[in-house]
């Protein structure tokens, strides 16, 4: 699989579903560990209880796209050493830097929108080259739930 951020948007080509599911679920282990360490340094009660629920939200797709794992190819759950997925960096939950994103309210809600939707552009395109109907049936509904994220989260900033 290639993967390409033009700027404008996420390509991608030369992959199968196994390979999909992997980045998918590389993306929501991603997403864990992000929402995790952004909930350690957050005081403020609303900031938290978004957080609690996108952290929720992400450990339920994980679920999902290991059981899409497990559909497609039994062994592929068991292979994790090794795997050049397990490596890479997605860019798409990269911890902030700026130690002030961690504490302010908007910031956080700024860089979570942002995350959100790279993550939707992502299963956007997995979608349409995915050829079982229960893969795209479960990547429906995760990007039916990922548009309510984003939408949520900027709902917040309003």
């Amino acid at each position: 699989m290639k993967i390409k951020d033009t700027g404008q948007g996420i390509q991608i080509y030369d992959f199968n579903s196994v390979e999909s599911f992997k980045i998918a679920r590389k993306l929501e282990e991603d997403g864990i560990n992000f929402y995790s360490k952004l909930l350690g340094s957050m005081k403020d009660s609303r900031v938290r209880e978004v957080l609690l629920y996108l952290l929720g939200e992400e450990k339920e797709h994980l679920k999902i796209f290991e059981e899409m794992l497990r559909h497609e190819d039994p062994e592929a759950l068991d292979e994790r050493e090794g795997e050049i997925v397990d490596s890479m960096d997605t860019g798409v939950f990269a911890f902030p830097k700026d130690e002030e994103v961690a504490s302010d309210f908007d910031k956080t809600l700024q860089l979570g929108i942002a995350l959100e939707k790279r993550s939707l552009a992502f299963y956007l395109e997995v979608v349409k080259y995915t050829e079982s109907e229960e893969g795209k049936d479960a990547l429906k509904k995760i990007i039916a739930e990922e548009k309510r994220h984003w939408e949520e989260l900027k709902n917040l900033t309003q």
